[in-house]
């Protein structure tokens, strides 16, 4: 998934921008758990580390402010100032940057913008008069009590001063990535006008028809694959159950090591006995990659909670390529469908059916032009 980038702007003068620098930041941590942000305030540029994991008073007065929250730092000083950058081709404040969306903020304290013509989005929005608020999800905006007034073109440059906002270039965007309407972004997001929780819909409702065994109860996979499970479940005829409880949200996808995904996986999802016990179980969820996800869940509702039978169905096809643009994944070798057909991965991955949509039905689902390199077969 791409990085959440925050850009902050008050026209009001210096102000405490850490409260908004917070929320926004946490409203996207979704996409990590690394933030940080750059302040213009006092003539000067101040770096501030933001712990998501609590609520902090802290005073951080400035006019301006970009920030990121990614699995790793994604911020940084250039020669004229601080940007937070994602993606590929960022070469200075106040330039296009190839395929990178990036917001940052220079030695007098004006504010920038770009998103690319292609891949990654950015919103617009304010909180009445006194600030203006770029993010990468249009949720963030919201939390923070602003209006979004629209997604940036494609290749758009916007530039925010104490004199208004300055708007250059752009054009229609083309390609998105997939894996945004997919798994990245919030529910409660848009991009470029399409509801990231209308997509989905349609995406469970297409995977529905792949279901053929019948099935007692649907679960889903905390936290993306609770979503698509309850729309899987209507088109079905079948109960969705709260199959799981998350003690903590962890992106296991993201993560390298195994210990450290298999330890993510029980801490987001330790299965409720008695939603499933002795029943035919369809468990959703996002993606696939290695498999060590619905291993581990198919173990613990058949081992620890006694289901019958434990079927699985992603609303991706499963990734067979690392990203060329920056997302961050876990290498090929690690993909299981580069490695074992269909059946095999079934009998490794302990389950008693597998289904997924294929990048067609994703593309006709979605219903704009995307990205979907990650999933087309090597």
């Amino acid at each position: 998934m791409s990085a959440g980038l925050l850009a902050l702007y008050s026209f009001s003068g210096e102000v405490n921008l850490y409260p908004l620098i917070y929320y926004g930041l946490k409203a996207m941590s979704n996409r990590g758990d690394y933030a940080v942000a750059y302040i213009y305030g006092g003539g000067g540029l101040r770096r501030v580390e933001v712990d998501l994991s609590r609520e902090e008073a802290v005073e951080a007065r400035g006019v301006a402010a970009v920030g990121c929250v990614y699995t790793e730092d994604c911020c940084r000083e250039a020669g004229d100032g601080a940007a937070c950058v994602f993606g590929r081709g960022f070469k200075a404040l106040g330039e296009a940057a190839g395929d990178a969306a990036y917001v940052g903020v220079d030695r007098n304290g004006a504010l920038y913008a770009y998103r690319p013509p292609r891949l990654w989005h950015l919103a617009v929005g304010a909180h009445g008069f006194d600030f203006a608020i770029v993010a990468t999800e249009t949720a963030a905006i919201e939390v923070l009590g602003g209006e979004v007034r629209r997604s940036l073109r494609g290749g758009e440059l916007l530039k925010i001063t104490r004199l208004g906002v300055e708007a250059r270039g752009g054009g229609p965007p083309r390609e998105l990535c997939a894996m945004e309407f997919i798994y990245a972004s919030r529910l409660d997001s848009e991009i470029d006008g399409v509801e990231v929780a209308a997509a989905r819909m349609k995406l469970a409702e297409l995977l529905a028809k792949r279901v053929k065994a019948p099935v007692d109860v649907v679960v889903g996979v905390p936290d993306t694959g609770l979503y698509y499970a309850a729309w899987v479940a209507k088109a079905i005829g079948a109960w969705h159950v709260p199959g799981f409880v998350a003690t903590t949200r962890k992106r296991s996808a993201l993560l390298d090591e195994v210990k450290e995904r298999i330890s993510a996986i029980q801490l987001k999802a330790n299965v409720v006995r008695h939603s499933v016990r002795g029943k035919g179980v369809l468990v959703i969820d996002d993606s696939l990659i290695s498999g060590l996800t619905l291993r581990q869940i198919a173990q613990l509702l058949r081992l620890r909670a006694g289901a019958r039978e434990v079927h699985a169905a992603t609303a991706a096809p499963p990734l067979r390529r690392q990203c060329p643009h920056g997302v961050k994944m876990p290498p090929e070798e690690h993909m299981i469908f580069n490695h074992l057909d269909h059946k095999t991965v079934e009998a490794a991955l302990e389950l008693d059916g597998l289904a997924y949509l294929e990048e067609e039905e994703v593309r006709k689902a979605i219903g704009t032009s995307l990205c979907t390199h990650c999933l087309l077969r090597r």
